[in-house]
């Protein structure tokens, strides 16, 4: 599948360079707030917080970014919010320079930087779509998945060596760097989509519109809710994460970047596994697989008794965490028709958007009960609804 002419594509692989850059500067934000948040509170309830707030845009943007993404030109979308993001990565570096180790700053940033991201997400994968079209968008996104992991391990890992040695000003001054950089990458795009924008109807009646193909569309809807309630117990696990680098294996801030580095060590192995091994056929059996292979991870790093075993777990779920995100943003595009892939991805936007509650609930869990029942509380939810799903949704199963 790598070597298919439309993964070749000019323009697909400046879309992979701009999307690498993007990530260094999403994971670097990641790792930002979550030390910050740990070191002000001593709190992994404070820093699920933090994250439910970085993550909470994409439930209350999510379909409207979806609509923006069928209205506009993807390329220019792209490059407007790569330059809002350097923009708000400046501003927030100045004003951290000034009040350094502010709970509120923290929080107010969190909630700006994923407020400025969340529109890009739809019209990212969407303009993927239309590169390398529905037959080769598993491997297309495959592709996509290993680069932008590629860049969040950089991102991570230098966002965590900064902190430690130069703190949150300098650390976010690069990763705005970073957002430059993409603008560049992505303002040399010249592919056009496949189809044309669709007409600029108001935003109340193509949310109605969209809703009624929710309504009617059974796959979709089973694939939003499965995506939102894996986002919840699963994903929520980067909340633990600087509890157990700091606490637990005493790494620091630079444990912490390494953590986060294993997360995009796992995303490239599940990326390379399918842009060249999956099949165009049995995906939604893929899928259900991924998601308790993801609950046994979270199983297994709940027992990690050292840093290295769990950096080991960290990279096993990271893989199942990304298979199931191309995979959801795959069947998802596949299941509509071609006018609504915007708006599809909108979906898949709100979807992931659930993710504060999984942020709120695993911190919640990791201060009342600790954080190795916390995770195991979710890796075993996450078995059971996999096994559920695959019993009461047969339909999935044969996507």
């Amino acid at each position: 599948m790598i070597g298919n002419p439309a993964l070749r594509d000019r323009d697909f692989q400046k879309l992979c360079a701009g999307s690498a850059c993007n990530n260094i500067g999403m994971s670097g934000e990641m790792v930002v707030v979550g030390i910050m948040a740990f070191e002000a509170t001593q709190s992994s309830a404070w820093v699920g917080i933090a994250l439910a707030l970085y993550h909470l845009p994409m439930l209350v943007f999510g379909l409207l970014s979806g609509i923006i993404a069928d209205w506009m030109d993807r390329r220019t979308l792209l490059r407007r919010v790569e330059l809002a993001t350097a923009f708000n990565l400046v501003v927030f570096a100045g004003l951290m320079a000034v009040i350094p180790s502010a709970l509120w700053l923290v929080l107010l940033f969190a909630f700006v930087a994923g407020s400025v991201r969340d529109f890009a997400y739809a019209a990212r994968i969407s303009y993927a779509y239309d590169l390398v079209g529905g037959r080769n968008i598993v491997a297309g996104l495959g592709l996509h998945n290993i680069v932008t992991r590629i860049g969040q391990m950089v991102g991570a890992l230098a966002a965590g060596v900064m902190m430690q040695d130069h703190g949150a000003p300098a650390t976010l001054i690069v990763l705005a760097a970073a957002h430059v950089l993409a603008f560049f990458l992505v303002a040399r795009l010249r592919s056009a989509r496949q189809t044309e924008p669709a007409e600029q109807i108001p935003v109340i009646q193509s949310l109605r519109e969209s809703i009624a193909e929710m309504r009617t569309n059974a796959v979709l809807l089973t694939l939003i809710l499965v995506t939102g309630v894996v986002e919840v117990f699963g994903f929520s696990y980067s909340t633990a994460l600087p509890e157990l680098a700091s606490a637990r294996f005493e790494a620091g801030a630079e444990g912490l970047g390494e953590m986060h580095g294993a997360r995009s060590v796992g995303g490239i192995i599940a990326g390379l596994a399918l842009a060249t091994v999956a099949s165009q056929h049995r995906r939604g059996r893929l899928f259900l697989m991924v998601i308790c292979g993801f609950g046994a991870g979270l199983l297994g790093l709940s027992a990690a008794g050292n840093f290295m075993s769990a950096l080991a777990m960290i990279v096993v779920i990271a893989a199942m965490a990304s298979a199931a995100d191309v995979l959801t943003q795959s069947m998802m595009q596949l299941c509509v028709p071609d006018r609504l892939r915007g708006r599809a991805m909108g979906f898949w936007v709100f979807a992931i958007g659930w993710a504060p509650l999984g942020h709120l609930e695993m911190g919640n869990l990791a201060a009342w009960l600790g954080v190795s029942t916390a995770l195991s509380i979710n890796g075993w939810a996450l078995i059971a609804v996999g096994v559920l799903v695959a019993l009461t949704v047969p339909r999935l199963r044969k996507l």
